[in-house]
């Protein structure tokens, strides 16, 4: 199993209808390497990115999601794969368990 390295990602999403066009940016400039076998767990506000960071890596980013920079596996660049490709790595080298609010830690019970 490859590195996962995140080099200079920023994403944005395109707001508004043609007449009215702007951009919101949802992640900004994040490089880093996560080695093979390793595990990652990304916290923050409702809204910082952390869902959309996650769907960069599995191509999973709605059509109006703009990215820049590399998402690497190992020495491949996740944007060059195939759907082929694409879908083997999906089920064999990475994968995404989101978590929905009823389901999240509740501190006030624990």
């Amino acid at each position: 199993m490859p590195d996962l390295i995140f080099d200079d990602v920023s994403i944005t999403y395109r707001t508004g209808d043609r007449g009215d066009r702007g951009e919101v940016a949802a992640v900004k400039n994040i490089s880093l390497t996560l080695p093979a076998g390793g595990t990652l767990g990304v916290a923050g506000e409702s809204g910082s990115g952390k869902s959309t960071l996650a769907m960069s890596v599995l191509r999973l980013l709605p059509a109006n999601a703009r990215l820049s920079g590399r998402v690497l596996l190992g020495d491949t660049d996740i944007a060059d794969l195939r759907f082929g490709e694409l879908r083997a790595v999906r089920w064999a080298e990475a994968s995404i368990v989101f978590q929905g609010a009823m389901h999240s830690l509740n501190p006030v019970r624990t």
